[in-house]
């Protein structure tokens, strides 16, 4: 009995059941209350087929995947449809225009700017022999006003309306770029509207064709007054092209910021990766806009994303900057299960000498006690058979206490040893009355 006593903690299931299960509870606390970890693949809505968005979305999609972050890229109107995609939960990050998120309801709040990242050029472009000096001028034309749900329509029927032209007229049609750009090279349509970056081929095609005009904003002061989302773009004469003088003479235009614009639960690492992203492919400038001035927060009209609010102002956490992306987060992954391991585990193996030594102690208390006993047996016995017994009684304790001897610590063995002492010292002493007992027979 006192053998099995003696492997207790080992030989106890029970124990081990609820140390088990502890553990079990605890990771699932851990699962539910701490950050989820990254996700290995985010949804990135771009814009039309062929424009800007798209051609950055394919840059994002490479240089993210290269961090160990998979991104599926998804075609859309432009960023009115992204906005509304985004509130409905059917991408992650998309590319949007500044201006454009007053026209998207977004009851739960679940939209946040993560950066600004160049100025999106508004490209009025008509045909005629004289030109014009106002959009008030394209009253009673055909007008493309870009896709539907597109930022490009949402910023030109803004200004339509501030120059008093009839929205509601049939001139007034949405067309895909390329559809705005054939129609109006092919004299069917008298103006479109395009907002996207100078690189774009199809820009430059149009700044090249005959019988096309780009619209100079002269009154760019009270443009970006009235509409704050708005700042004046000199392109000076020559600036796009040198060779063939274009544009021919110094042009205004008017350019909103083109954005990233995420979920407000986006995952912080996430979040860092794309603007780390952002920084490489944005940060070096162009022709228009000055190097380093993006990614900004500046321009932002949506609500600032706390980690994209810390990464800009502050820079990257240290973890960001220590592992890459698919690294960081199988460690993260790592965290969830091991934070609430070591939250059981470290506590025990600190308890568990505590318990060792009280179980040591209970055990000699307990042979102590059965020596006692064996003590009056001896003390008291005369018969020759009750001796034989006790010195049986005792070897079979000193057999125990071999045992214990290999399990106790190193602080408790002098204790082991004082018990043998005893021991001995009563073996003797039962051995010799047992001599004197039977030699009186």
């Amino acid at each position: 009995m006192a053998e099995n006593r003696l492997h207790g903690i080992h030989r106890r299931p029970t124990f081990w059941l609820v140390l088990a299960g502890l553990t079990l509870v605890t990771v699932l606390l851990g699962v539910s209350f701490l950050d989820p970890s990254p996700p290995k693949k985010i949804v990135l809505a771009t814009g039309q087929a062929g424009g800007m968005y798209d051609a950055f979305g394919r840059e994002y999609q490479r240089r993210l995947e290269k961090l160990g972050l998979r991104v599926e890229l998804v075609q859309t109107n432009g960023s009115v449809d992204n906005l509304q995609r985004l509130v409905r939960g059917q991408v992650d990050v998309a590319f949007a225009q500044g201006g454009t998120a007053a026209f998207v309801p977004n009851p739960h709040g679940v939209l946040r700017g993560l950066a600004t990242l160049y100025g999106e050029t508004i490209w009025v472009f008509y045909r005629g022999s004289l030109a014009s000096e106002s959009l008030g001028d394209l009253q009673g034309r055909r007008i493309s006003a870009g896709p539907t749900q597109s930022g490009t329509e949402a910023v030109a029927k803004e200004l339509l309306r501030a120059h008093g032209v009839d929205l509601s007229s049939p001139l007034i049609v949405n067309l895909s770029s390329a559809d705005a750009r054939q129609r109006l090279q092919d004299g069917r349509l008298d103006a479109a509207f395009f907002v996207t970056s100078y690189r774009d081929p199809g820009i430059r095609d149009l700044l090249r064709q005959p019988g096309v005009r780009l619209l100079n904003f002269r009154r760019d002061v009270a443009y970006t007054r009235q509409f704050p989302y708005l700042t004046p773009v000199k392109l000076t004469e020559g600036l796009l092209d040198l060779r063939n003088n274009i544009p021919s003479k110094d042009t205004t235009v008017l350019a909103a910021a083109a954005m990233l614009v995420a979920q407000a639960d986006l995952h912080p690492q996430v979040v860092e990766a794309v603007l780390k992203v952002a920084q490489a492919v944005h940060s070096p400038g162009s022709l228009v806009d000055p190097p380093l001035r993006y990614p900004s927060l500046e321009g932002l009209d949506l609500p600032i994303h706390e980690t994209a609010d810390a990464y800009l102002t502050s820079g990257e956490s240290f973890l960001s900057r220590l592992l890459p992306y698919w690294a960081l987060r199988q460690l993260l992954r790592l965290r969830i299960v091991l934070l609430p391991l070591f939250a059981v585990w470290l506590p025990f193996l600190k308890v568990l000498p505590m318990i060792s030594a009280w179980r040591a102690g209970r055990w000699l208390e307990r042979h102590y006690r059965a020596l006692d006993r064996i003590e009056g047996v001896l003390t008291r016995g005369v018969q020759t058979d009750e001796l034989r017994a006790a010195l049986q009684a005792l070897e079979k304790l000193q057999s125990e206490m071999d045992t214990i001897a290999r399990k106790v610590s190193g602080q408790r063995l002098r204790d082991v040893y004082h018990w043998r002492a005893h021991v001995g010292l009563l073996q003797s002493q039962a051995q010799e009355r047992l001599r004197r007992l039977e030699g009186s027979l």
